[in-house]
């Protein structure tokens, strides 16, 4: 019986060497970029649970503040942090103003963390320019 023999010097170790780099490199890869592909606003804003749910509401006039818990709370319109704290807020809520005030909308989104002392003082700001308030939750589980 004849016997085969390979013509490669080395057996398929290289090969397998750099397969298994290749490997790697590519999971790097894929956990590196789909890590920054989620869009993230800046913060994390865990809301309390709620039964009821927000109906429907005219998007023209509607804000979204979401207020973040810390020694001065950090309030954010959409995307976009107001600076100076309450005076920024208050001169934000001016900025609103409209013909109709009782049209326009705020709905505070609540981190678990806010003190309920803040939560009312941003609930009085909005009421005393006329503006309708509402609070943001997320859907109970049951």
């Amino acid at each position: 019986m004849r016997r085969v023999r390979s013509t490669l010097k080395d057996g398929g170790f290289p090969i397998l060497v750099a397969a298994g780099v290749n490997l790697l490199l590519l999971l790097c890869i894929c956990v590196l970029l789909s890590n920054h592909l989620v869009p993230r606003f800046g913060y994390a804003v865990q809301p309390q649970e709620s039964h009821f749910v927000i109906g429907s509401y005219d998007r023209d006039r509607t804000h979204i503040v979401s207020v973040a818990p810390g020694d001065s709370p950090r309030l954010y319109d959409g995307e976009d942090l107001i600076r100076d704290g309450y005076a920024g807020f208050e001169k934000r809520l001016e900025k609103w103003n409209s013909a109709n005030p009782a049209r326009v909308n705020v709905i505070l989104v609540l981190d678990k963390a806010v003190p309920s002392g803040v939560v009312m003082k941003l609930t009085d700001m909005i009421l005393a320019h006329g503006y309708s308030c509402s609070y943001a939750g997320v859907p109970a589980i049951e």
